[in-house]
């Protein structure tokens, strides 16, 4: 088991964004950030993995202080950028597969461990669901939702027990984002803490613990029935939700 907490954490630049955030999670557990557009979503992510330090406050992974040590959070959290800010194919012209075992290569020599590299490529692969058939094609060649996926592949290869997604649903089609939620609910099986920043909770609702809602510089944390709740959205997206047949839509550029 894993454990996150978070200690009296202000989180912003020059002025908070959010403030006085106490909260301590346990594996296994999958956790909904949500907020509108600016409420420090992002910044809360880049915090947790310490490449922010706060304004004010700690982050403890099993006791363990890593606030503002990305190296140290590093051992602990993987993080997969939202893939709008991280080009594939392009930069780098390679296939499938070669990228996913460039990062393993490097992260076994970097931590000087001993692995079947081959063996943990296919594995990895395998546990995102990329087709076999598009291991040997270009990254150029593949959809947004299966580069997301590869991302995903990629922030695997440490097998961090916590792992930290910037809205990795954000540049997925329709289709793609109801097989890559399927995807993102399985990765707590294997006792880990995920962490997601999105805009629509419904996506991944049947696989979520735990809702943190933030804006105005404050917060809501809890379960996805006790957080989303009308009276609780309209406080944070004022009237930029819909709910209809006890579902609920937020009315966000992003969608």
């Amino acid at each position: 088991m894993v454990s996150l907490k978070l200690e009296d954490l202000t989180i912003g630049y020059d002025k908070p964004v959010v403030s006085d955030i106490d909260l301590e999670l346990r594996s296994p557990a999958l956790v909904q950030v949500m907020g509108p557009n600016g409420a420090g979503k992002t910044t809360l992510l880049k915090t947790i993995i310490g490449v922010l330090k706060p304004l004010k406050g700690k982050i403890f992974v099993n006791n363990d202080d890593i606030t503002g040590d990305p190296e140290k959070a590093g051992r602990y959290i993987s993080y997969v950028p939202q893939i709008a800010t991280y080009i594939l194919g392009n930069v780098f012209p390679i296939t499938v597969r070669e990228f996913i075992e460039f990062e393993a290569k490097v992260y076994a020599r970097r931590t000087r461990s001993r692995v079947d590299v081959d063996k943990v490529v296919d594995e990895i692969l395998e546990i995102v669901e990329i087709p076999k058939e598009l291991w040997s094609k270009g990254i150029d060649k593949l959809s947004g939702g299966q580069r997301q996926r590869l991302l995903i592949a990629r922030a695997l290869i440490a097998d961090a027990p916590i792992i930290a997604m910037d809205e990795p649903l954000s540049a997925v089609d329709v289709e793609g984002k109801a097989l890559l939620s399927n995807t993102l609910g399985k990765l707590k099986e294997r006792n880990r803490i995920v962490i997601i920043t999105c805009h629509d909770p419904e996506l991944l609702i049947n696989y979520t613990d735990y809702i943190m809602l933030i804006g105005n510089n404050t917060y809501v944390f809890g379960k996805p029935d006790e957080v989303l709740q009308p009276h609780i959205l309209a406080k944070f997206y004022r009237s930029s939700f819909i709910e209809f047949e006890k579902h609920i839509h937020i009315c966000d550029f992003h969608l």
